[in-house]
């Protein structure tokens, strides 16, 4: 089973344990607010990483066309079930969205760091290629150095999740390789890690 995978299994045995804690927990508010600022109402944006929906719910509150999409059924499940988040839910690999050029923003919040290194900047460049001219993307991603395998111990499980960690002088050449203007960058801390944060804009230029 390869580390996509086996973080897959990961968040499908502990779906309802996490999305119990994240709802305790809240979300970005302040972050999301300043994402849907930036785009017209009634825009479609893609929630990359959705999990069980929660941030999916507070951008449908700001009038956006939310279209929820994940790696992880039982997860979506959840949302479905347990939240009641009406968003159409996706179940689908980050690195090839089942779409077109017709989304206005895009929303990865906490769902980059589990590809390995060398896949962002193809992932990155798929965001490029369903983003509408101008569209925007936001990216938050842990802060730190090297990859590593961490157990979800505080989901009530041992099984692993993987992650990538990024430095600022490797995440935003990336960004901008794959054509993407940042237009804010900022580190936010958080109750446990330094979050590397990017608000950006696509491009005309294409990758």
């Amino acid at each position: 089973m390869n580390h996509h995978d086996q973080t897959q299994e990961t968040y499908r045995q502990i779906a309802s344990s996490y999305a119990a804690a994240w709802q305790k927990g809240g979300t970005v508010e302040s972050e999301l607010q300043a994402f849907a600022a930036l785009l017209p109402e009634g825009a479609t944006v893609l929630d990359v990483g959705c999990g069980s929906g929660l941030d999916t719910a507070v951008l449908q509150s700001y009038h956006l066309n939310v279209i929820a999409l994940d790696y992880s059924h039982e997860m979506m499940r959840v949302g479905r079930d347990e939240h009641n988040c009406l968003a159409p839910f996706i179940q689908a690999d980050m690195r090839h969205l089942p779409i077109g050029q017709q989304v206005d923003g895009i929303w990865a919040s906490a769902s980059l760091l589990h590809l390995q290194r060398d896949d962002l900047l193809p992932t990155l460049k798929e965001f490029w290629r369903v983003l509408k001219p101008r569209g925007l993307l936001y990216v938050s991603v842990k802060q730190g150095e090297g990859e590593a395998w961490v157990a979800a111990e505080k989901y009530g499980h041992d099984l692993r999740r993987f992650f990538t960690f990024w430095q600022p002088q490797l995440l935003d050449p990336l960004l901008e390789t794959a054509a993407f203007h940042i237009l804010k960058a900022t580190e936010e801390e958080g109750k446990h890690d330094c979050w590397l944060v990017r608000f950006a804009q696509k491009r005309e230029v294409e990758p």
